[in-house]
């Protein structure tokens, strides 16, 4: 089940109770943060969670008539694993 939790620190977030894979993508400019978040599927393991986001990799890369697909990301994330719904960044700062 796919749901709207808040972080710690009071930030919205998604999050679901299965293995999900999470689609970063560029919007408008909203509070400084241009990427929205979302959930796009769920699966019962790992290995089908990254083959989702292989296939949903291939057909962003071939769909070439959005400007933004280019900058859409997708992440394989376990279960209950909280992702911000909006930030300034595709991925998390290397730190």
């Amino acid at each position: 089940m796919i749901l709207d939790v808040r972080t710690s620190k009071g930030s919205a977030a998604i999050t679901s109770d299965h293995w999900h894979v999470v689609r970063s993508h560029f919007t408008d400019l909203v509070d400084g943060k241009p990427y929205l978040r979302e959930v796009v599927s769920e699966h019962e393991n790992r290995a089908e969670c990254r083959k989702a986001v292989h296939e949903l990799w291939l057909r962003a890369k071939e769909t070439g008539t959005d400007p933004t697909a280019p900058k859409d990301e997708f992440f394989a994330r376990p279960p209950n694993y909280k992702s911000l719904k909006r930030t300034r960044q595709r991925r998390r700062a290397n730190r």
